[in-house]
């Protein structure tokens, strides 16, 4: 008897089992085989919690893979079934345990014609099948049946006239040929990484840039130098280069000999683009670019402007000329046969013709589009290697565009991530002649500290826990933190003991501040794909609620009133919409935007409710809550993290420039700034590399850096 298949279908989703197809308001959509295996198991046991163990031993059995490989399947049915995590109609996350059906599920028999004995693992296609001989007892291949009222067969004797060894003969041949057409058409392997190999033990955060082959060449951070280190590993040596403000490597030349090096002076509104000589030298100016890279050839120089254009120049200097306008382009990198250009803006991956035309997006509806950055192809060409910059718990992941083309065999049009775990990789450089990628990974850790103004330093705060967005509650006795980098928001006494979680991912919490009466804290949730929203939730404990669920835009930043009844906070879109500000009526629920607002951020509203900081791209800016009225405080320099001192006669602000990092206050009232903290020799990191608070006395309260930064050799395999 045939093996039974269903149909499954539910919403506006038909799933046909025999024939691997999903169909969607009357759609066929294509769907990747392992996905529909876990959809599969899934619909058999609806309503069900099925565990990540029992999806990933059904759907890859004893193949070795890690839980990646089943979030991106979740992941690609969401997105083919219109899903959404946080609000799911169809499939449910149950955090770190597995995956539940929550859709009601009607289920009926496939009557339609099946192959007896079809293997449903669909390793052979059923085409192949369907000309294999059936083999009798006697072991020799059954006579085809024919129905001669359809068919007017042939005559017995016409049938017996025929030689048993044609029959098997041509059912061998076509056989083989289907077999081989199944082969050539199978997707190429895909890569994977396959061993790591630490090249520094320094732990100091780098910025690696490219290799000749031999040496690897990157940008320490502090103290900063330009410095290079062998493939293998051994000593770090520092290449002398004297040059003006703040430096990042960008690109090695392709025989090893130059260094391209961008540097920002202080009071210009561009960057210099230099030549750096690896055996010494003087440095040449170039150019005035952000992002820079060489030719394959390293006779000519692709860099972007801060205005949004392409230009080409000889790496003499000569020769400058615009090519095309590109946005707000970075990280320029050309392939391996010169005559493609690709780069990053807003967060997305475009590409562009040497010669300056054909510019388009390449991955227009990738699932994690907005996140894309930082990518280099592969020495022959068959890679192209790049991140996704997630920021918190979720990490910066190494993924490859499969480029690989053949007549009949093609890769997945889908990038393959190659790295997962507790390190955020940075920069990939895939090594010359050999299957190597280099790249930076970190692993992220803090110290919580308190800047002591006597002792001017940073000492030990809370136990010297991993956390930020540390906010007090008005009377003192209670502190609410996020740890970091996992994003988790934690209530505890003021001394950190008696901590009571109040959040969990998915939400990646951010920001949270106190109800001035101590019962509440408003918080953020940040989403790197999603919206981000506004939380509310009982300092006792309980499930944070949503307090704006149907607002169309991004919401961040959340502060109370002095008298608790508002709570103002900053909106934006999805990608490149100016930020603006807005307050939340808690007793109607409405939001009204701020006049004057537009290109402001960072909204802190004063302990003594009169005015409401915040920090824009010219500056830090006061309102007036009575009059709704808007003053210029501090201008130029950027700054970050603004904080009112607890009688809110000062504002107070994290400048990270080199030369002026450290903390500052400004009167309310206008003035000269002062330095309250010199941070110059002092690392910090944080959700965004950095983080600044202030505890009930005014003392500033940052996140040392304890984590560790070193470069790695990972081997790609991809057979």
């Amino acid at each position: 008897m045939p093996g039974k298949s269903f149909v499954y279908r539910f919403g506006d989703v038909e799933v046909r089992e025999r024939e691997f197809s999903l169909v969607k308001a009357g759609e066929a959509l294509p769907i990747e085989p392992k996905a529909f295996r876990v959809l599969l198991i899934l619909l058999r046991n609806p309503q069900k919690l099925i565990t990540k163990e029992e999806l990933l031993s059904a759907v890859w059995g004893d193949t070795a893979v890690s839980e990646n490989s089943l979030t991106r399947s979740i992941a690609l049915l969401r997105r083919v079934l219109g899903d959404d995590a946080r609000a799911p109609h169809f499939i449910e996350t149950v955090a770190t345990v597995g995956y539940r059906l929550v859709s009601r599920v009607e289920v009926s028999e496939d009557h339609t014609g099946i192959l007896e004995g079809a293997d449903e693992t669909n390793e052979i296609p059923a085409s192949a099948q369907a000309l294999a001989p059936v083999e009798t007892q006697e072991g020799a291949p059954d006579k085809p049946k024919h129905d001669k009222s359809r068919t007017g067969a042939l005559s017995d004797r016409s049938r017996s006239s025929f030689p048993k060894g044609l029959f098997s003969g041509a059912a061998a041949i076509a056989i083989g040929l289907a077999i081989l057409i199944w082969y050539l058409h199978r997707p190429l392997p895909p890569p994977r990484i396959v061993a790591y190999t630490r090249i520094t033990n320094d732990g100091h955060e780098k910025l690696l840039a490219g290799t000749d082959g031999s040496r690897l060449y990157f940008t320490q951070m502090q103290p900063k130098s330009l410095n290079e280190v062998g493939v293998a590993g051994g000593e770090i040596a520092q290449i002398p280069a004297a040059l003006p403000g703040f430096y990042i490597l960008l690109d090695v030349s392709p025989d090893g000999s130059n260094l391209l090096v961008t540097s920002s002076e202080s009071g210009s509104d561009e960057n210099s683009l230099w030549i750096v000589r690896v055996l010494g030298g003087t440095s040449r100016r170039i150019a005035h670019g952000r992002s820079a890279a060489f030719s394959p050839d390293g006779n000519t120089i692709a860099y972007s402007t801060s205005h949004g254009e392409l230009w080409h120049v000889q790496s003499d200097g000569t020769g400058d000329h615009e090519l095309a306008s590109i946005g707000d382009g970075i990280d320029l990198h050309w392939s391996p046969d010169g005559k493609v250009i690709r780069f990053f803006r807003d967060g997305t991956m475009w590409e562009i013709s040497a010669n300056g035309s054909s510019l388009h997006e390449v991955l227009p509806g990738w699932q994690y589009r907005g996140q894309e950055c930082c990518g280099r192809w592969t020495f022959d060409g068959r890679f192209y290697v790049f991140l996704t910059s997630f920021s918190g718990w979720r990490g910066d992941r190494i993924w490859a565009l499969d480029e690989r083309r053949g007549f009949f065999r093609h890769p997945s049009a889908e990038p393959v991530q190659l790295t997962s775990g507790p390190i955020n990789w940075s920069y990939p450089i895939p090594g010359k002649g050999t299957n190597q990628i280099f790249s930076d990974g970190k692993t992220r850790r803090g110290e919580l500290c308190r800047f002591d103004p006597k002792a001017k330093q940073l000492q030990a705060f809370l136990g010297g826990i991993s956390a930020q967005s540390v906010s007090f509650s008005r009377d003192g006795k209670s502190v609410a933190y996020v740890s970091y980098p996992d994003g988790i928001l934690w209530k505890a006494k003021r001394d950190g003991s008696n901590p009571v979680q109040l959040s969990a991912p998915p939400i990646y919490a951010m920001n949270p501040r106190w109800s001035p009466d101590g019962s509440q804290i408003a918080f953020g949730d940040f989403q790197d794909l999603g919206a981000d929203r506004i939380y509310l939730v009982s300092s006792q404990g309980g499930s944070p609620q949503q307090l704006l669920p149907a607002y169309p835009a991004n919401q961040d930043e959340p502060n109370w009133s002095a008298d608790g009844r508002k709570i103002v906070f900053a909106r934006s879109g999805m990608i490149g919409e100016e930020s603006s500000l807005a307050v939340l009526d808690l007793a109607t629920s409405q939001a009204t935007p701020i006049p004057g607002s537009a290109g402001l951020w960072s909204p802190r509203w004063s302990p003594d409710g009169k005015s409401v900081a915040a920090i824009s791209g010219q500056g830090l800016k006061v309102l007036d809550v009575a009059t709704q009225r808007w003053s210029p405080l501090l201008a130029s320099k950027p700054m970050a993290y603004n904080a009112w001192s607890s009688d809110s006669k000062y504002v107070y602000f994290l400048r990270l420039e080199n030369g002026d990092r450290g903390v500052y206050r400004i009167r309310a009232t206008g003035g000269k700034e002062e330095r309250v903290a010199d941070l110059k020799d002092w690392p910090i990191t944080g959700f965004f590399s950095y983080w600044m608070a202030l505890d009930p006395t005014d003392a500033p309260l940052l996140l040392r850096d304890v984590g560790s930064d070193d470069i790695y050799a990972l081997t790609l395999e991809d057979k």
